[in-house]
């Protein structure tokens, strides 16, 4: 079974001479956990650290003068370790199904 997930972000490209609909574009990054023992504090503190790293660097950071990218920046870290989150919490379910033979 592949052992991956994928952290996904929704980036929202405005700007204050964009037009009102703006585009939206996504990025994805692969994050592997197929070398960890989530069952261990050990292997969960590592797959939090690697979310997080995926998550850098599908929500680039703004300027902090720009109070809204800000938010924007802010909301777009939250969906993506949600969607990360949700991503184990299905493959989860599977671990330990024994298929018949």
């Amino acid at each position: 079974m592949l052992k991956s997930i994928h952290v996904l972000a929704a980036l929202a490209l405005a700007s204050a001479t964009a037009a009102p609909a703006a585009a939206t574009d996504e990025a994805s990054v692969a994050v592997t956990y197929a070398d960890l023992d989530l069952t261990s504090p050990a292997g969960a503190k590592a797959l939090e650290q690697r979310i997080d790293t995926a998550v850098d660097a599908v929500c680039e950071k703004p300027a902090m003068r720009d109070l809204k990218a800000m938010v924007a920046w802010e909301e777009c870290k939250a969906a993506a370790r949600a969607g990360a989150h949700d991503q184990l919490s299905v493959t989860d379910c599977y671990e330990t199904l024994a298929l018949a033979t």
